[in-house]
């Protein structure tokens, strides 16, 4: 929260620290809402009084002490700013609703009141000079947001217009009306210095907009993946704060000149690469030229008749029939091969040929060595099995090397001997390429793994072990994101970041390669398969590509918006899960944190959409070389398990992920990992229709081992715990069940409870072999030991998560509050508030002593 102290005006927005002092007003603070309790711990004199209308306008008259308020009634109120006694009430005379309003003018004299109906009318209303207010007709839907350059105003409406309004020109209909949103637009901002106007909505885009005295121009787009965004406020000439539906805030530079492209080659080139400091370029002359610099004002090197161009970040390749020229950062090399060349691919200093003679046709590829700069020595000559076999990257992973082809499958083959063998099934591949090219591949440093990229938009994590390659993991783009090319993976925030960058439509796009969701977009005219990404510094790139055969760059600024309050998921977390080490939470934007035990986020990565549940295993006796089991599931009947080393998590960002869907059996409500011995591990998921499979990893594929269906008088297993071999189910039916789960993966039912508390169970934990306690939608919570049944405590509603330690019982509920009490009925209930609007879970990890999550994360040490 330090970071917002230099911007007082988000005060609009969201602030729970520190008030300034320039923002009190003889020494109170005034809110508009209901209710409001964000500024109660940092204001010493604070008056409350509940207003029966909706407040939706407030101003200081600061000259005069006066305080004016309007209300969606049409209702002004005027009051004394030391004490905010009313001294007078308004009434407008306007029968409709209004959702917006705009008070100008610096006493009460000269007041002037725009209200925003419900209809679309913009009421103009000046109270103490008419009776009965202007009204101007124009838009065509409810007005959401009214702003002012001092001389007009503007709006923003449902009917996804912006309209241009004088203020003295009262009885004038708009001055301009513009389009440009395609669904609702809820915020507006107004910069009268450069003239520009910036809207937003449900599209989760930034619109920017240029006016002058009689249009508005739409200049710019500008994708923020926040969420709807509700307000727009301008903290200086460049940089706005942007607040979305969620609760995030954003701070964004904003360039008020439109978009720079520059062209630096205006030659007809058809391919290009930057090596370092030096330019390569091909032209449709069938000219390679390599120049000193990107300033182009020296060639060093130039050599005719050479028709294909490829490159890497540390190579260049031309040929043309048989002859072949390399080129890297210290040298040249040329080589005339006996055979007709196909395609060159690539990487750091090796060359992967493919050739082919005119006469007795031989598909065979050689690799070539360049980094020895005495001798260039031919590393490997094979025949692939598959003729057709086009390679369009290529990588090396720990003396392995990795094909990917234009037909979406991977080859690898050992360096030092060994055949050119299909990587993976022809199931895998279509899976993760779905026929189509792969477009990268990137080995991670110091181990025998890599990712992949592919045309389809999914990329995925492999693993060389044993002579075969395995699929760790693969994940698709977020479902609020853009389905698109991917091409290229970068790193970022000085390797802290993995990037993927691609295309879609006329745009680069740049996109979290844990989340899924794109960062950054700028347009580039589109259909570029020739480009380059340079960084520049930490944040800003060069970006280059061809357009039109001309050579043209643009600049790409990645820290032109900055989170300043923002969490790992984009809506409110509905269910955690904590261990030793690591707190899980899960979100229904289909977001899967993995965090630490003090909720710092680790990894955040896309797993499904609508997750509803999670859990995980932490060895307690080895935690830090065995490796951690984590399940998702949700409304989409799809069960997420992701196996783990923590030391390959933290380092590398490396994890096994396996997904399986029963599309028949509804959303999974509840998930369990039970480990029945040291080797054996289960994974239990419960559906809404009743049933509960119990899964097992064996040889790294997913496999049911049972199925339990639940009668349906029992209602479902809505919540479950797993303790020394014993599984215990709560059902919404008012059940609660016991289980042995035996090793071949069978549930053999030992005990069932009909509660007297009929109105379900909605969470449980278990304490030790013979006592475990479980809340109810009613708000009681209770023990069952020995088969008998104890009330501890109750809340004001339905029990979200409960906690049990040694001598104490801990549980949060709707309410908002955190009810303790000792493990005896006659003991005393101490009560806590959260500052969770709408708790949804609670847990514990080692270096907390609970978690409580919702619409935030509340960390509770000593309780």
């Amino acid at each position: 929260m330090e970071a917002l102290e230099n911007y007082p005006l988000l005060i609009d927005h969201l602030i729970q620290s520190e008030i300034p002092g320039d923002l009190l007003l003889e020494g109170k603070v005034i809110t508009c809402a209901k209710y409001d309790q964000k500024y109660a711990e940092n204001v010493e004199i604070r008056l409350e009084e509940e207003f029966p209308e909706h407040i939706i306008g407030c101003k200081s008259l600061e000259n005069e002490k006066k305080v004016v308020t309007v209300t969606s009634r049409n209702t002004l109120t005027i009051r004394e700013s030391s004490k905010l006694k009313v001294e007078k009430k308004l009434q407008c005379d306007y029968f409709a609703t209004s959702i917006c309003s705009l008070i100008i003018g610096e006493s009460l004299e000269s007041c002037h009141v725009f209200f925003g109906s419900v209809i679309g009318d913009l009421i103009d209303w000046m109270p103490n000079k008419e009776e009965k207010p202007m009204m101007r007709k124009g838009h065509k839907g409810m007005i959401f947001s009214i702003v002012t350059d001092s001389t007009r105003i503007f709006t923003i409406s449902d009917d996804r217009t912006i309209r241009m309004w004088s203020i003295e020109e009262r009885e004038s209909g708009p001055i301009c009306t513009v389009f440009g949103h395609t669904a609702r637009p809820l915020a507006i901002s107004v910069d009268p210095a450069h003239n520009s106007i910036y809207t937003g909505g449900i599209e989760q885009t930034l619109f920017c907009w240029k006016y002058d005295d009689s249009s508005i121009t739409l200049t710019q787009k500008i994708p923020l993946s926040i969420g709807v965004i509700r307000k727009i406020s301008q903290l200086d000439k460049s940089t706005l704060a942007i607040t979305s539906q969620n609760g995030d805030l954003l701070k964004i530079h904003v360039d008020n000149r439109k978009e720079d492209q520059e062209t630096i080659l205006k030659e007809n080139v058809v391919n290009f690469a930057h090596l370092k400091e030096k330019l390569a370029i091909l032209s449709c002359k069938n000219e390679l030229i390599l120049y000193e610099s990107s300033q182009m004002d020296r060639i060093i090197f130039r050599c005719g008749r050479m028709k294909h161009m490829a490159s890497s970040e540390e190579s260049v390749v031309a040929w043309q029939h048989n002859m072949l020229v390399v080129v890297q950062s210290n040298s040249v090399h040329r080589i005339k091969v006996s055979m007709n060349i196909i395609s060159v691919v690539c990487y750091i200093g090796l060359v992967v040929i493919k050739s082919i003679d005119g006469i007795i046709i031989h598909n065979f590829q050689t690799i070539y060595d360049f980094s020895d700069t005495a001798k260039i020595r031919c590393l490997k000559r094979f025949r692939p099995k598959n003729p057709s076999l086009m390679p369009v990257v290529f990588s090396i992973c720990d003396e392995i090397l990795i094909m990917g082809t234009t037909h979406g499958e991977l080859y690898h083959t050992d360096l030092k001997d060994g055949e050119c063998v299909l990587s993976l099934s022809r199931r895998d591949s279509f899976e993760i390429f779905g026929g189509k090219e792969v477009t990268c591949i990137r080995p991670i440093t110091k181990t025998s793994t890599f990712m992949t990229l592919g045309k389809t938009g999914i990329w995925s994590t492999m693993r060389y072990k044993n002579g075969k390659m395995e699929v760790l993991n693969s994940r698709s783009f977020a479902a609020s994101s853009r389905m698109a090319w991917p091409s290229k993976f970068i790193e970022w925030n000085n390797g802290k970041d993995l990037l993927i960058v691609g295309f879609y439509g006329t745009s680069l796009i740049i996109w979290n390669s844990t989340t899924g969701l794109p960062m950054f977009e700028t347009y580039c005219g589109g259909g570029h398969r020739i480009w380059q990404l340079n960084p520049s510094n930490d944040s800003i790139f060069h970006f280059d590509f061809i357009k039109d055969s001309e050579l043209c760059r643009q600049k790409i600024d990645l820290k032109s918006k900055e989170y300043l309050i923002s969490t790992a998921h984009s809506s409110s977390i509905v269910a955690a899960s904590g261990s030793r080490s690591y707190l899980i939470t899960v979100s229904l934007d289909g977001h899967l944190s993995i965090g630490d035990n003090r909720g710092k986020a680790i990894i955040t990565m896309f797993v499904g959409e609508n997750l509803l549940c999670t859990d995980v295993f932490e060895d307690p006796k080895n935690s830090e070389n065995s490796e951690v089991y984590i399940l998702a599931g949700g409304g989409k009947s799809k069960l997420g398990i992701i196996r783990f080393n923590p030391k390959d998590l933290q380092n590398h960002g490396i994890f096994w992920m396996r997904h399986v869907a029963r599309p028949d059996e509804g959303r999974i409500v509840a998930v369990k990992t039970c480990q029945v011995t040291q080797d054996l591990q289960f994974f239990i998921a419960s559906y809404s229709s009743g049933v509960v499979e119990v899964f097992r990893i064996i040889e790294d594929s997913v496999e049911s081992m049972s199925l339990l269906e639940i009668e349906d008088s029992m209602g479902i297993a809505s919540r479950m715990d797993f303790l020394n071999g014993k599984l215990i189910v709560g059902t919404s039916g008012s059940y609660v069940s016991s289980y042995e789960l035996t090793q071949d993966g069978k549930l053999e039912e030992k005990m069932r409870m009909k509660l007297e508390d009929r109105s379900g169970v909605t969470s449980l934990s278990i304490f030790s072999d013979e006592m475990f306690y479980f809340g109810c939608d009613s708000g009681h919570v209770y023990r069952c030991s020995s088969n008998k049944i104890t009330k501890i405590h109750s809340h004001l509603s339905t029990v979200v998560g409960i906690v049990p330690e040694k001598e104490r019982i801990h549980s949060v509920s709707l309410d908002c509050a955190i009810l303790t009490s000792s493990d005896s009925t006659n003991s005393s209930v101490n009560r806590m508030p959260t500052i969770i609007d709408m708790p949804n879970g609670m847990v514990k990890t080692e270096k907390s002593s609970l978690v409580v999550v919702g619409d935030g994360i509340q960390l509770i040490d000593n309780l």
